[in-house]
């Protein structure tokens, strides 16, 4: 895709406009419908992304993010190791939460389905592009610190879980990860298939709802 200056920059500033959006439509969910106010807030954010990447992304390039990856053992084993560990955490020590709550164990399969392609897109997909003209390092950086950012200021308005030390670092760690195989791959399935792991395996409906709340900060 050829850039302007102006879509290169809009994009780079996008970040702050959709999580600024997000958190007043997470207070406001919050305030008024509480218990679907995960769901608004998702929607909101999906939405937001989704028109980023509707305006901006052509066909050619959606079609080379999402294309076979080339397979690079390494990069395979580090994407299924990060998607698996939060189960090994979370999930199968809090795995009666899927049985007590069938519904939301749905809403969760559900969750992890459709938001990984939102995210990656968005944050692994369309900041990196925008920012290609910038040292590898450097716009890795800024889309990983804002990727962290938003889960405190979105999620972390009603769950106390995103609001964690733990949170952070694991997102950052994630986010520099996913990158990389990004670029490694040249593509971003590998990427969307772990972040599906690891949205299910950090129970992410359940940390919405507070049903989960790590060691120490309930």
């Amino acid at each position: 895709m050829n850039w302007t200056k102006q879509q290169r920059l809009i994009v780079l500033l996008s970040p702050f406009f959709i999580i600024c959006m997000v958190h007043f439509v997470a207070i406001w969910g919050l305030e008024t419908i509480p218990e679907w106010c995960w769901l608004v807030t998702a929607l909101t954010y999906w939405g937001l992304t989704g028109l980023c990447k509707a305006i901006f992304v052509d066909k050619k390039t959606l079609t080379e993010w999402f294309q076979k990856p080339l397979y690079k053992p390494k990069w395979f084993a580090i994407a299924l190791a990060i998607g698996i560990f939060p189960a090994l955490g979370i999930l199968l020590p809090n795995s009666s939460l899927l049985f007590e709550y069938t519904t939301l164990t749905l809403f969760l399969i559900l969750f992890a389905l459709i938001n990984p392609w939102f995210e990656e897109g968005y944050w692994r997909g369309l900041l990196l592009d925008a920012g290609s003209h910038f040292p590898k390092w450097l716009i890795v950086l800024y889309s990983t610190i804002l990727f962290v950012l938003s889960h405190p200021l979105m999620w972390g308005v009603f769950s106390i879980a995103n609001c964690s030390i733990q949170m952070y670092v694991a997102l950052f760690v994630m986010g520099i990860v996913w990158s990389f195989i990004r670029y490694k791959t040249n593509s971003l399935r590998w990427s969307v298939y772990s972040h599906m792991l690891v949205d299910v395996g950090n129970l992410s409906i359940f940390v919405f709802l507070n049903l989960y709340i790590p060691p120490g900060m309930a």
